[in-house]
């Protein structure tokens, strides 16, 4: 049984996470299955044993991780992870074409907020950069955000469902990661915090939040870590 209330379309076994020692695009899929009470193990690379098993392409897919091994199959790519994910453990969508295209599409706008924080933090100027980009560009990302949600009709106060969309747990990771930058991210975003503190209370999240098993590293820059803005 999922944690939505409805039985798990796929029962998901063996289930491997294949990804560095830091939270970053492994984090999304890691807050999945743990709101989704799935077991996992998690294959931790380095630099070294990253650049010699990349080209092991029947386990690593386009040369890159996160890889998802489950029930013996091999997923790349961020959102096809979080999808299959979704599908198999009960969290698909409602069969409404506007509703599956709207969790769409915010899927695809927390991936263009992803690439832009990386971007920024893994750049040569970083240290210089960081402060626009948190004062600038994210305040209007979110404001975008915060104008999806103002629409949804979800009682429960998610952005499409009665439950988290795949792309809600990499909207939830960014948010954590953003907050670390500026810690009051989210002060004239009253619909996304309130939004962020039903997430936060979702047992399988809180429980997975309060373990210590969360990466300390965001990223492998240093540049990500500490707050630019107060």
């Amino acid at each position: 049984m999922s944690p939505l209330g409805s039985p798990a379309a796929v029962e998901l076994r063996n289930v491997e996470l294949h990804y560095f020692a830091i939270c970053g695009r492994g984090e999304p899929i890691r807050l999945m299955l743990e709101d989704a009470g799935i077991a996992y193990t998690e294959v931790n690379l380095d630099g070294p044993s990253w650049k010699e098993r990349k080209w092991d392409l029947d386990t690593y897919q386009f040369n890159q991780i996160p890889v998802l091994k489950v029930n013996g199959f091999n997923l790349a790519q961020l959102d096809a992870i979080l999808r299959y994910v979704a599908k198999a453990a009960g969290y698909g969508g409602n069969g409404n074409l506007q509703d599956e295209a709207v969790a769409d599409m915010l899927q695809a706008a927390c991936e263009d907020l992803h690439v832009s924080y990386v971007r920024i933090v893994y750049g040569a100027d970083a240290v210089n950069q960081l402060l626009s980009y948190v004062k600038e560009h994210v305040p209007t990302v979110l404001k975008q955000f915060e104008r999806l949600l103002k629409q949804s009709k979800s009682s429960q106060g998610y952005f499409v469902y009665e439950y988290p969309s795949p792309g809600e747990f990499h909207l939830y990771y960014l948010l954590y990661a953003l907050s670390r930058l500026h810690p009051n991210l989210l002060a004239e975003f009253s619909y996304l915090a309130a939004w962020r503190a039903v997430m936060s209370t979702r047992q399988g999240i809180r429980a997975y939040e309060t373990s210590g098993r969360r990466k300390e590293m965001l990223n492998m820059s240093p540049s990500g870590q500490n707050p630019v803005l107060w």
